[in-house]
């Protein structure tokens, strides 16, 4: 790895994997958490990186004027875990009134249980919680309880979509919070701003704190984690191969995670010695897939094309040549040949037996649009469903590609 490359990542250790100062769902564990103790960006996640690189006396300042806090990403990006950290290091301002050796479940009774501890909770359980109070005409001391804790994580607020009492309760609470510069992080699968669902006043609020985007880790950061991962799990890799995974799987940590366990398993039942390196050849041998297996996932891009464009799969395999139709089947050539190495004789197959030099020359056209080089107007949006479509097969069956 370069220089440049070292330079860009950054590592952010979550703090409240050992920490027990928190009142809710979550608990302390010996157990090793899912992947790795840490969150590794690069590139891909700049804002977070001038975030957490500051001094936590620069963060405090920084973040008294922002709350809320909103982390929004896909599911498997760290949001939760930077959220939990977040509210751990800097909710905690007169430290020597909180207790942070045990875990209480979180209690909708008057805050003189614990008072001062931070709060933990799913937007679906705050909802829950909430409807309890309401029939409990206890309301106030639900309310009393979140409002005075030191902290508030609320993951996953996009669930509270259509649940407008419960998003009026929660800008109540969000609203005193910030009154009181009580530091609260929420997490979310998208920006408010494209939350549909969520009221004009609760998306107004989210978006005048700090919102910040949780992408998946870029090359340099997947490098950092696989090894990582293979350190962890006491799996030998050379460089060759562990470049390999980095190119071929842009997914998640528990996605890469669930690669190793792969890889072991593969170890196992082969009887292999665990200590011999394994080579980007051998790497390929163990993820090497039968046919019928490649046949299943090639039949899944085209499925999962096909819905996209909003087309039947037999339209994809017609002679039709209505542009749509000929874009979405290049597209869905273009993702057989770049995530399973597919031949262009077997991609034929799939398409009512097309000649190879059709199928080369329609994956050429998509490779040049997803290069930038095709200027068509209508180029950009194509491509960003291009991007997306492969994000989300990847992350579907990451431990089923075939390497090639």
């Amino acid at each position: 790895m370069t220089t440049a490359a070292i330079d860009q990542v950054f590592s952010v250790p979550f703090r409240h994997l050992r920490s027990t100062g928190f009142s809710g769902d979550i608990s302390a564990s010996d157990a090793r958490p899912l992947g790795i103790a840490r969150f590794v960006g690069d590139e891909s996640n700049v804002l977070l990186r001038y975030l957490v690189r500051k001094n936590r006396s620069v963060r405090q300042a920084m973040l008294d004027s922002q709350w809320p806090v909103v982390l929004f990403g896909p599911a498997g990006t760290g949001k939760t875990s930077l959220a939990l950290t977040i509210v751990s290091e800097l909710s905690d301002r007169d430290e020597t009134t909180l207790q942070t050796d045990s875990v209480v479940p979180f209690s909708t009774q008057p805050t003189r249980t614990n008072p001062g501890k931070t709060v933990f909770m799913t937007a679906l359980d705050f909802d829950r919680r909430f409807r309890a109070a309401l029939e409990a005409d206890s309301v106030e001391d639900f309310r009393k309880r979140l409002v005075q804790s030191s902290g508030l994580v609320v993951d996953d607020l996009h669930r509270l979509v259509d649940k407008s009492a419960a998003q009026n309760e929660f800008l109540l609470i969000l609203e005193e919070m910030c009154r009181k510069n009580r530091a609260i992080v929420i997490t979310m699968g998208v920006s408010p701003q494209l939350c549909s669902g969520l009221s004009a006043q609760l998306v107004s609020r989210l978006s005048s704190g700090l919102t910040l985007p949780v992408n998946p880790p870029g090359p340099t950061a997947r490098l950092e984690i696989v090894r990582d991962l293979a350190k962890i799990n006491q799996i030998q890799l050379t460089e060759d191969a562990m470049k390999l995974l980095v190119d071929r799987l842009n997914v998640t940590v528990p996605k890469l995670d669930h690669v190793f366990a792969q890889i072991k398993t593969s170890l196992r039942a082969r009887k292999a010695d665990p200590i011999q390196p394994i080579d980007a050849t051998r790497l390929t041998r163990i993820f090497k897939k039968s046919v019928g297996d490649l046949d299943s996932l090639s039949q899944l891009i085209i499925r999962s094309v096909a819905a996209e464009f909003n087309l039947k799969v037999a339209e994809l395999k017609s002679d039709s040549r209505k542009q749509s139709i000929v874009m979405a089947r290049g597209v869905a050539i273009y993702l057989n040949r770049t995530l399973l190495g597919t031949s262009f004789l077997k991609i034929g197959t799939y398409f009512g037996n097309r000649d190879h030099s059709t199928i080369m020359h329609a994956n050429r056209k998509i490779e040049k649009l997803v290069s930038g080089g095709d200027s068509n107007i209508d180029s950009g949006s194509t491509r960003n469903v291009v991007f997306k479509l492969k994000q989300q097969l990847t992350e579907q069956f990451a431990s089923q590609i075939n390497f090639v």
